[in-house]
């Protein structure tokens, strides 16, 4: 990895400019930030960064000689991977977590990572939500005392709470939402909030809160339409149908198993084997009322 210096050095050579050029900072500034001789503070970088229109973002890429940090690769792994689904691929993205943290123990965000898979692995495994995870509850009580979430906190916090009880995961969806506004820009092509919404929707009915379910399955629905996400609208639809299914409309199997075909209609053949999944294990049959 360059120093700060080197870097701006490059990026200064890349873009054809001179140490004079720079009408936030001197030349002899420029010079000495260049060869290390004075520190850099974070807002003359930020303004530097401004003045040559550079997002931080890929400044820290060009230090990086071109690339993603670990934990920026890992992360991207984590979010491509379908959990439920491609098992193949989630034990791969375990197997390249675990290794990374043998030689990195202390990185808090990917060792939250490797917690969250391990669940949705024992979750596949056990075909139940009610999962026994202490190393989960441990990234709980380091999260809970941190005042207000930053944008990973958020995100994998938006992955794990459906492991803990109904108080506790209430709690976590709450404190989600209340910062998750202020990073819906930071990775737009993400979308975690309406995973997020339709995530909470499952959640709620298996705890036997469709009331609370409900809610946030039709605010799925939208957000869905909103960034073409046919797949998430097509399961916010299904379990919807559950709701009612549950609830006593036994004719609500019908829309469930329309969801199936649908998926298949839209070749997402692994995404109707889990749907089909889920409502065989978890809700036929199961009427509430």
């Amino acid at each position: 990895m360059k120093s700060v210096g080197k870097t701006i050095r490059h990026i200064r050579k890349m873009k054809g400019m001179k140490q004079s050029d720079f009408t936030c900072i001197s030349q002899a500034g420029i010079a000495n930030l260049e060869s290390s001789r004075s520190n850099i503070t974070l807002v003359t970088l930020l303004n530097i960064l401004n003045e040559i229109k550079m997002p931080l973002r890929e400044f820290i890429y060009i230090q990086n000689d071109y690339s993603q940090s670990s934990t920026d690769d890992i992360f991207l792994d984590f979010v491509n991977t379908k959990n439920s689904i491609d098992r193949i691929q989630g034990n791969q993205l375990l197997e390249n977590m675990s290794a990374y943290l043998a030689n990195n123990p202390n990185d808090f965000i990917v060792y939250c990572m490797y917690v969250i898979e391990d669940v949705y692995l024992k979750i596949t495994e056990q075909n139940s939500y009610d999962i026994d995870s202490p190393a989960a509850k441990k990234v709980w009580e380091k999260m809970n005392s941190i005042p207000e979430w930053s944008y990973y906190e958020v995100f994998i916090m938006s992955k794990l709470f459906f492991v803990f009880p109904l108080d506790i995961g209430a709690e976590i969806v709450k404190r989600i939402e209340n910062r998750m506004a202020y990073y819906l820009d930071y990775n737009k092509d993400i979308h975690f909030d309406a995973t997020f919404y339709m995530n909470v929707g499952k959640y709620y009915i298996h705890k036997n809160r469709c009331d609370l379910a409900k809610k946030y399955l039709e605010e799925t629905i939208p957000l869905c339409k909103k960034y073409d996400k046919p797949t998430i609208e097509n399961d916010a639809y299904a379990h919807l149908a559950i709701i009612d299914y549950l609830n006593g409309n036994v004719d609500a199997e019908k829309e469930v198993l329309d969801c199936i075909d649908k998926y298949k209609n839209m070749r997402r053949p692994e995404h109707a084997k889990d749907l089909e999944s889920d409502w065989n294990t978890f809700f036929k049959d199961k009427i509430f009322s």
